[in-house]
């Protein structure tokens, strides 16, 4: 284990901040969220940039790594027990099929173990793109976490499949032929996805949870 350097007072109370936020949340806070927690601490805050200044800090120090994106703030320290970190493999189009490469890690993300069953290796996140699985509240830049399977799904399971080696997320059906990748939008152009034997098909995880990330956008 790394040897970090010392924090004072004030840098204690950011960190601290943060875990009880994460603890409570499941996810890092936003910067009003930050301020919020750490007025409990009696620790005043009224700008973004001193903020910004803290956490420079504490990643410099080695106690978190920042993201240039919303909630972008991971904990370091081993010794929070309570979360585990996922890998995000890409995005995949609630629209038609889009790239998905599942042996290139973009980012890890923090997320409470009480999401996981089972073996950790078995989940992986996914950013939604585009608006087919709207009526199932998967929008477009939510993150999807995935439970890898190697069975098919039963009916009306939402599914990641990879299709000719492009990833989509649609609505698992089974036909007295073949099975049905269905959309669930309020946007009449998508249509089903009949999936035919000589297609290179696989069933690569069930959807167990969705983050909405418009519920993360008021952040920095």
């Amino acid at each position: 284990m790394t040897t970090k350097t010392k924090l004072t007072t004030n840098q204690k109370k950011v960190l601290k901040a943060i875990k009880s936020f994460l603890n409570k949340n499941g996810k890092a806070p936003t910067f009003t969220e930050l301020r919020e927690e750490l007025l409990k601490q009696k620790m005043e805050l009224k700008s973004n940039n001193s903020i910004v200044q803290y956490l420079d800090v504490l990643e410099d120090k080695g106690y978190i790594q920042k993201f240039n994106k919303a909630r972008g703030i991971r904990i370091l320290e081993e010794s929070l027990d309570n979360f585990v970190a996922i890998p995000l493999l890409g995005q995949a189009n609630c629209g038609e099929p889009l790239s998905f490469a599942s042996d290139i890690i973009e980012d890890y993300i923090n997320i409470s173990k009480k999401y996981i069953k089972g073996v950790k290796e078995k989940y992986f996140f996914l950013k939604a793109s585009g608006d087919s699985m709207n009526r199932a509240d998967i929008n477009n830049g939510d993150l999807v976490l995935v439970k890898k399977t190697d069975n098919l799904p039963t009916d009306d399971k939402i599914v990641v499949a990879a299709i000719n080696g492009l990833g989509t997320i649609k609505k698992f059906k089974t036909t007295k032929k073949n099975p049905v990748l269905m959309p669930e939008s309020t946007n009449s152009k998508h249509q089903p996805i009949l999936l035919h034997k000589d297609d290179d098909i696989n069933i690569v995880g069930e959807v167990m949870e969705v983050f909405s990330m418009s519920s993360m956008e008021n952040s920095y």
